[in-house]
């Protein structure tokens, strides 16, 4: 009896082995969930007074979540600034400090010079505020 699938050397086909079967969609989802680096920047450097809202967990900013919310692990109490991610409880939260890319993001957010943003871009773009140069004479003058 013939052996059943792709046989000896050939791909499989459908989805790509991997994406782990995901979507495009669900991928590029996910792109935009995390803050990005130049506001995880800013919230680094501020005081957690100004970062985080009275009574609500979660940088300004973000969804800043109600401190008993259900839909964020943990109920939003346990959050990693310099990583965006929320945990169940504070040992996951304490292990997570601990691993090798939390530190790695920390030390890099720490340490390089400001990243790139918005405003650095629409000035690159010629989209920045208006340069007229100097007045060449003023109102007063041309009155006279």
């Amino acid at each position: 009896m013939p052996k059943k699938g792709n046989g000896i050397g050939k791909r499989c086909t459908g989805t790509s082995h991997k994406q782990g079967g995901k979507k495009n969609k669900q991928l590029l989802r996910t792109k935009f969930l995390n803050r990005h680096v130049d506001q995880v920047w800013e919230d680094i450097r501020r005081p957690s007074s100004e970062v985080h809202q009275p009574g609500k967990v979660g940088p300004v900013g973000t969804t800043a979540k109600v401190e008993l919310d259900e839909d964020t692990p943990g109920f939003g109490k346990f959050y990693c600034l310099a990583c965006s991610r929320y945990f169940i409880n504070a040992q996951a939260h304490a292990d997570h400090d601990a691993t090798k890319p939390h530190k790695r993001k920390l030390k890099m957010l720490l340490t390089t010079a400001r990243p790139h943003n918005q405003k650095d871009a629409d000035k690159a773009g010629g989209l920045g505020a208006a340069d007229n140069g100097p007045k060449l004479r003023s109102m007063d003058m041309v009155e006279e």
